[in-house]
């Protein structure tokens, strides 16, 4: 398996500078490099002196990986043979919407032959939360995060810095603080564990079915706690709606977003679309129109999620 990481991050945060750090770093370290590089425009350009770097560099210009060129993106990660002693990087473009991309990455049943996501997410500790209206898109890049690299600091008197630092953990309490170097050592032994100990699929934390914008199948969860950013979990096939909407309203703090699909007892034969999104105590329902397979699935984004206290939550709503 490769291991695959998405790197996020507000536009000019420094991600391609982030990229320029840790190749080489790998590149010595004897971890081969596959970067898939999406900007709107000048994707080549970037991927151009990236590939210089020691990397098989890809570029997919157009919209955002988590939207426009999501096609493109899947295509692109379907298409990566098997290579153990190699990684996968992702530079998504500043728009990105990390939360929605993460749940494709998790849950596509093409990508088997990648470890589930780890997100490193860049910031510019300088313009912090100063964007105006795209200070919640910042914090939602940041809220998924497994890592974060603050970028600029030498220009923050020290209680700016504090200050950063502390907003940053409010906002992905489970993220830790990285540089390039701590980093490339973290995916270097990543690297050697799937190597090493030949990780079955079903000993990780997570499940790749998926059909159209909702989950197929899924499969119970080995791991107590789950490490990376989403993981999928079967609902009962039917449940009571009241029970259900006060579930989605009290899920765990650690969970950013949650989506996926759901039956109700007032109306068993029809499915609906659940979708309940982050600092907000209503839960969206749309009518689905799935295929004849498809089951009732919570999808979960977050880190750290505590998988066995959410199963056991949803266990609670089967109608006996």
């Amino acid at each position: 398996m490769i291991p695959l990481v998405l790197i996020a991050g507000f536009l000019g945060a420094g991600k391609t500078r982030f990229l320029s750090e840790i190749i080489p770093l790998l590149h010595r370290r004897g971890v081969r490099v596959r970067v898939l590089l999406n900007d709107f425009e000048n994707a080549s350009i970037d991927a151009a002196r990236l590939g210089a770097l020691h990397a098989l560099v890809t570029p997919l210009n157009g919209e955002c990986v988590c939207c426009g060129s999501l096609r493109e993106l899947m295509e692109a990660l379907r298409a990566v043979p098997t290579d153990p002693g190699s990684v996968l990087l992702i530079e998504a473009n500043g728009a990105t919407e990390a939360d929605e991309l993460l749940g494709y990455l998790t849950m596509d049943r093409g990508l088997s032959h990648f470890t589930p996501p780890l997100q490193l997410t860049v910031i510019d500790a300088g313009r912090w939360q100063k964007r105006w209206w795209y200070k919640t898109l910042e914090r939602s890049q940041t809220s998924t995060a497994t890592h974060v690299q603050l970028n600029w600091t030498h220009r923050l008197a020290a209680e700016r810095l504090r200050r950063v630092e502390q907003e940053v953990r409010d906002v992905a309490p489970r993220a830790s603080f990285t540089t390039p170097s701590a980093f490339a050592d973290a995916l270097t032994a990543l690297v050697a564990q799937v190597r090493g100990v030949a990780l079955r699929k079903s000993l990780l934390p997570m499940a790749r079915e998926v059909e159209a914008d909702a989950p197929r199948r899924s499969t119970q969860h080995a791991a107590h706690v789950h490490p990376f950013a989403s993981a999928a979990l079967p609902l009962p096939q039917i449940v009571r709606r009241d029970a259900f909407l006060r579930f989605a309203r009290e899920l765990p703090p650690s969970v950013v977003r949650a989506k996926g699909l759901v039956r109700f007892s007032d109306l068993p034969n029809e499915m609906m679309v659940w979708n309940r999104m982050p600092n907000r105590g209503r839960v969206q329902l749309d009518r689905s129109w799935p295929h004849a397979e498809a089951i009732p699935t919570a999808l979960f984004i977050g880190v750290m999620l505590p998988l066995d206290e959410l199963q056991a939550r949803m266990d609670a709503l089967r109608i006996l």
